[in-house]
């Protein structure tokens, strides 16, 4: 991978030494929820470390949290931008990522919350995050199968469900897809790749979707599961492998020399 140096060499470094607590993990793993925990806790808000929920058409596929879900914190997006436009690339969200920052350098500390794996990976690249902050880093694991793939079910299941005036990720796919434009964008994310797929093999319509009995919607369920635990191991395996614990800076974990 091509380091991703975007320090902006005009920012000047503050004395104060922010404190950045930094929550990743794979998808399903609990990584927002801890987020909301810290923030009501410290006041300060969360960065999302996620590429996809930089696109408000795909709130819900994108796993956007609620409003009533962040319990009255803050919680900001490295962009906002219509799905035609694409997906954020990785150097240019870690170019906000570091603009964010920037920006709130007289605050005591700061949430980092994510697992966009390329995103991370340009933060392990560059030598901007190796100085001028305390971190408190905490990785959350991948969980066996049969812990992941129920907790996988509900998630999908919610994500189904038309909450607090939001579309379902199906209504989402449904009202999206009559773009043709989006469509080979929305053949490349999870969720939304996968009920493509699923239409495709059962000879239906997209908009047909909407009106599955239980029987295919479980189906479609489970097989979403299925593919969000692919790209959870995909996560587990190419996240870069920090040292955990408070008070440490952001370099790779020790590796053990013992036999």
């Amino acid at each position: 991978m091509r380091p991703c140096r975007v320090t902006p060499a005009g920012f000047e470094r503050s004395e104060m030494h922010m404190l950045i607590y930094l929550i990743y993990g794979p998808t399903c793993s609990g990584k927002t929820d801890l987020a909301v925990q810290v923030a009501r806790e410290t006041g300060w808000p969360v960065i999302a470390l996620d590429r996809v929920q930089c696109c408000p058409q795909i709130a819900t596929g994108s796993g956007r949290p609620l409003e009533s879900e962040l319990q009255s914190t803050e919680r900001i997006y490295l962009d906002s931008r219509p799905l035609a436009e694409g997906v954020i690339d990785a150097e240019a969200a870690h170019r906000q990522l570091i603009s964010e920052v920037e920006n709130r350098r007289t605050s005591p500390g700061l949430i980092l919350e994510g697992g966009s794996i390329s995103l991370l990976n340009c933060m392990a690249t560059d030598t901007y995050w190796e100085a001028d902050f305390r971190w408190h880093v905490r990785r959350l694991r991948l969980a066996a199968p049969d812990v992941f793939l129920p907790r996988a079910r509900r998630r999908v299941t919610e994500m189904f469900a038309v909450k607090d005036e939001r579309r379902s990720l199906l209504q989402e796919l449904t009202d999206l897809w009559k773009q043709e434009a989006l469509r080979p964008i929305l053949e490349d994310i999870d969720g939304y790749r996968c009920a493509i797929r699923f239409a495709k093999e059962h000879d239906i319509g997209i908009r047909d979707l909407l009106r599955l009995d239980l029987t295919r919607q479980q189906a479609l369920i489970s097989a979403i599961a299925d593919e969000y635990f692919d790209h959870a191991q995909w996560q587990e395996r190419d996240f870069p492998d920090w040292q955990e614990g408070g008070n440490v800076r952001l370099t790779p974990r020790v590796a053990s020399n013992a036999n």
